[in-house]
């Protein structure tokens, strides 16, 4: 076993740190993205900020999707130079990452 296995964290394009899942699910169409969030103890998970492609956006809205246990879908509206854009923006709560599908982060 490599030492990555033997830690439960390791490092994902040298930029940011991810827990191992060892679930079944497919990350390759996934590109984790930092977020600014806010966490209440309700369990409420609020964006705030995200960066892609090295610049900052605020998070103007958002609708949430809590079909699955571990994971939270957000419809967001970020704005981008003074326009409202759309964003898909998932939390993975067991890995602790947030990510886009990986087409996504080209179009900023």
């Amino acid at each position: 076993m490599s030492p990555l296995y033997k830690s439960n964290e390791c490092s994902y394009n040298g930029a940011m740190a991810a827990k191992i899942s060892y679930t079944t699910y497919d990350y390759k169409e996934v590109t984790l993205v930092p977020v600014i969030a806010s966490f209440d103890t309700a369990g409420r998970i609020v964006p705030l900020y995200v960066r892609l492609s090295g610049e900052v956006y605020r998070v103007d809205s958002f609708f949430v999707n809590e079909r699955f246990e571990n994971i939270k879908s957000f419809r967001c509206q970020i704005l981008v130079r003074d326009t409202l854009k759309p964003l898909q923006l998932t939390y993975y709560k067991e890995e602790d990452v947030w990510g886009i599908a990986a087409n996504s982060a080209s179009l900023f």
